[in-house]
């Protein structure tokens, strides 16, 4: 357990807790910006199966943000490239891949068998997907994104919380695509954050809310989110 004594010394993990991570699954939805620190801090932390879904290819643009892969590693599936990185960091625990997009054909399917699902994806029809599929077999869900200098995180929690539709609507506007590391990095390091909580059994700590950053001004804020009883995914659940 030397590996994980630092965190062990915690008294929000101790034995009790590292046994749980061991134990616990996640399944992280993009390999890319997101998903670089996001994939890094589950495995450090030792959680027990983690699922990586992807399929795109390495491009020259994706290095300013994507650590988990390389230069050398260019035109590469960044699902291998990432699955080797990760094996590499901590051999010791079990790797998923699934070389895929998310469709609403597959993401039920994909998700059934994991505990949690974190989404680490960079457009709204993947993370709709996800939401509705996460709802549909009460799967807590974490999903982030950055634009720019700002980003967000929400936690889902199906029957409890609203979901991610309940916050952007059916037809959400798409802002266009910008990404500095400093921000994709803090954002992915919550979401980490967010799903290893949740794997320690631990509380919710945004219930029916949104994190905001402002990575200009270096600030924080909590934005309320109201459950929508006529939300087409979630509404009425657990009412």
């Amino acid at each position: 357990m030397e590996r994980y004594s630092r965190q062990i010394n915690m008294p929000q993990i101790g034995p009790e807790g590292q046994k749980r991570l061991a134990e616990a699954s996640a399944l992280v939805v993009g390999a890319g910006g997101l998903g670089s620190a996001l994939l890094f801090c589950l495995a450090g932390a030792g959680v027990g199966r983690i699922g990586v879904a992807d399929f795109d290819t390495i491009s020259k643009s994706n290095l300013n943000r994507q650590f988990l892969h390389t230069t050398d590693g260019i035109g590469e599936d960044k699902l291998d490239s990432a699955l080797t990185r990760l094996k590499a960091f901590n051999p010791t625990l079990c790797y998923e891949p699934h070389h895929c997009r998310i469709d609403d054909n597959n993401a039920a399917a994909l998700i059934a068998d994991y505990d949690i699902v974190v989404a680490a994806v960079d457009n709204i029809t993947a993370r709709e997907e996800l939401n509705q599929a996460c709802v549909k077999l009460g799967k807590p869900f974490v999903n982030g994104g950055v634009n720019g200098m700002f980003g967000t995180l929400q936690i889902i929690e199906p029957g409890k919380t609203a979901c991610l539709t309940c916050l952007y609507g059916e037809n959400p506007k798409v802002p266009p695509a910008s990404s500095f590391a400093p921000v994709v990095s803090t954002i992915s390091s919550l979401m980490a954050q967010s799903a290893l909580l949740l794997m320690l059994g631990l509380q919710n700590p945004l219930p029916n809310m949104l994190l905001y950053f402002d990575g200009e001004r270096m600030t924080f804020e909590r934005i309320s989110i109201s459950r929508s009883p006529s939300c087409p995914i979630c509404g009425g659940l657990g009412a």
